[in-house]
């Protein structure tokens, strides 16, 4: 048994409180271990015998839940008897069996077991991750406003360019607006999106916005605050969410509380709202290594109330749904632990999303972000569809990402495979189409809520910042017509669906050419089959489904059929 590969702890992913009444356990193991038990009951629950007392416990299997390239993850949920759990593990090998506990491994003894245990002392309610529920099920659409729609040519900048299509650079200025938001919000319902993300919309000097002038104000190249609150209203009327950005690691070089510190150095009452290095010369800290995004230091009482109150405002002002937290791993995490009491004081159920691109189970224990940007599973889905890794490799790495974090933080997280920080997928993916409708159809059937960068429904192409900001393409050609007919029923097959997206199971069926897939509840399954060879696919889908039928139409589909290089099928019965 390799013991050095055995792993669990009483928190984060390996013990996390589901409900006032449940807990996910889960333990890593090497491929050697056959079969996981977990014993369990109230530590103070048991009976005085002729030997002694003995505690009373139970004993429950665990499910070989994920594997990855080199470990099994076992998973099982427990509900502790008067809200106080114990409990260790019985693990058994080839040809061993072993105890383990907090104290590590011991022979199976029942003596033992009173004392090498994992604890949940209490359950106390507030312990367990709580997002908004509908968030599980919304599918985001994110919009670079200055690139959308110019739907108020009254607010036009001077300089302002024709809509085209093709290069652009952060300079130019196109007039994209709120008003051309909401003249679009029909044509987004009628895709299947119920959910906008749109980043910063506030007073600032590039179409970017990532460097706030007022965070107060709209940009009046965007509009007005009323346009913004007709925006939600009209948003909320097609059950679409709308989320802004907000920028609160830096500000921009014209924000008036750093204008006041350039203009006044140490005798600035804000010299302290940023990290200032030396006042001659003057060194300050930044966003990366850019001049004009001095660092905004929210440690300090007033600037932390300062943004605070912006996070209050445009919910109380405009209803917004939701707050993405631009570089949000850089700024103090206690900043975070009282921004997010003071949001969900005025509304319960804002989604607050940080952006963090790498391992976030700090960030996710309940008292900070409901989710972060889930790159690594857009990357693993990217690398697949790619080429780069093999079915068995993707596997791998999909459940690597499942497991990293606690079912209920899994269901909620942000999944996306390109947006405004990277080139356009298709970009990323040679252009090759076949390759880019099959990682959007990947990301469709994943657990947690998905997010589409705006004009990847006609398949957009871009090359990393600034090329990623084209203008919105508002008169596809033939080629992206028929790509968005083929996106939207993804779009409509998720939201058609509820086994597709989350309360549900992911079944690894085949993991050779044919990759199999299947996603099912307690009332209905769909399987996925995907051609991965270089070369036609003969199939007979009876082998795993009795009376096939079409997951789009419906219809009854053949039994038997050839399935080309990288193209995908779903059924159902």
């Amino acid at each position: 048994m390799n013991k050095s590969a055995i792993f669990h702890q009483s928190h984060d992913q390996w013990q996390a409180i589901v409900s006032d009444t449940e807990v996910e356990i889960r333990i890593t193991t090497g491929k050697d271990i056959l079969s996981v038990n977990v014993v369990f009951g109230d530590p103070h629950l048991g009976e005085r015998t002729p030997l002694g007392w003995r505690w009373k416990s139970r004993t429950q299997a665990m499910e070989l839940a994920y594997i990855t390239e080199h470990a099994y993850i076992w998973k099982t949920f427990l509900i502790p008897e008067n809200k106080r759990l114990k409990y260790h593990f019985i693990l058994q090998g080839e040809d061993e069996f072993f105890q383990f506990g907090e104290d590590g491994f011991t022979p199976i003894n029942e003596e033992v077991g009173l004392w090498n245990n994992f604890f949940l002392p209490y359950l106390h309610q507030h312990q367990q991750f709580n997002a908004p529920t509908w968030v599980k099920d919304t599918i985001w659409y994110q919009i670079f406003p200055e690139r959308f729609c110019n739907g108020d040519k009254t607010n036009d900048p001077t300089g302002t360019l024709e809509w085209h299509r093709g290069p652009v650079t952060n300079k130019e200025i196109y007039g994209g607006d709120i008003a051309g938001i909401i003249e679009k919000l029909p044509y987004l319902a009628d895709l299947g999106f119920s959910g906008i993300y749109m980043t910063p919309i506030f007073e600032a000097v590039t179409t970017h916005k990532y460097d706030t002038r007022n965070y107060f104000a709209i940009d009046p190249a965007f509009g007005t605050e009323n346009d913004l609150i007709e925006l939600v209203k009209r948003a909320h009327q097609l059950n679409i969410k709308v989320m802004l950005d907000a920028v609160f690691n830096h500000s921009g070089s014209d924000f008036p509380q750093w204008e006041d510190v350039k203009r006044n150095k140490e005798l600035s009452d804000y010299k302290d709202w940023f990290y200032i290095n030396s006042y001659e010369p003057f060194s300050y800290q930044t966003f990366s290594f850019d001049k004009n995004m001095p660092k905004l230091n929210l440690n300090n009482p007033n600037a932390k109330q300062y943004f605070i109150e912006v996070g209050k405002y445009w919910i109380e002002k405009a209803d917004i749904d939701g707050w993405r937290l631009d570089v949000a791993n850089e700024i103090d995490p206690s900043f975070w632990n009282d921004f997010r009491k003071e949001i969900k004081s005025v509304k319960e159920d804002c989604y607050i999303l940080g952006e963090v691109w790498h391992d976030s189970m700090q960030w996710l224990r309940g008292d900070r972000f409901d989710a972060v940007m889930n790159y690594p599973l857009g990357r693993s889905i990217i690398d697949f569809a790619s080429g780069q890794i093999n079915t068995t490799q993707f596997r791998f790495r999909m459940d690597k990402a499942f497991a990293h974090y606690p079912s209920k933080v899994s269901e909620v997280q942000f999944n996306l495979l390109d947006s405004h920080d990277t080139a356009r997928l298709r970009n990323i993916l040679n252009h090759d189409i076949r390759s880019v409708e099959l990682a959007f159809a990947l990301l469709f059937i994943s657990f947690g809520s998905i997010c589409v960068y705006y004009g990847s429904e006609v398949a957009m192409e871009g090359k990393y910042d600034p090329d990623c900001r084209r203008c919105m393409i508002w008169q596809p050609n033939k080629e992206e017509l028929a790509f968005q007919k083929r996106f939207k029923r993804l779009i409509t097959l998720r939201n058609q669906y509820p086994c597709l997206r989350n309360d549900s199971i992911w079944t690894w069926v085949e993991t050779g050419n044919l990759l199999v897939i299947e996603r099912s509840n307690k009332d209905q399954s769909v399987w996925m089959f995907v051609n991965t060879a270089d070369h036609p696919l003969p199939i007979n889908i009876e082998k795993y489904v009795t009376d096939p039928k079409d997951a789009f139409s419906g219809r009854p589909h053949a039994t038997v059929v050839n399935i080309l290089p990288k193209q995908y099928i779903f059924i159902t019965k």
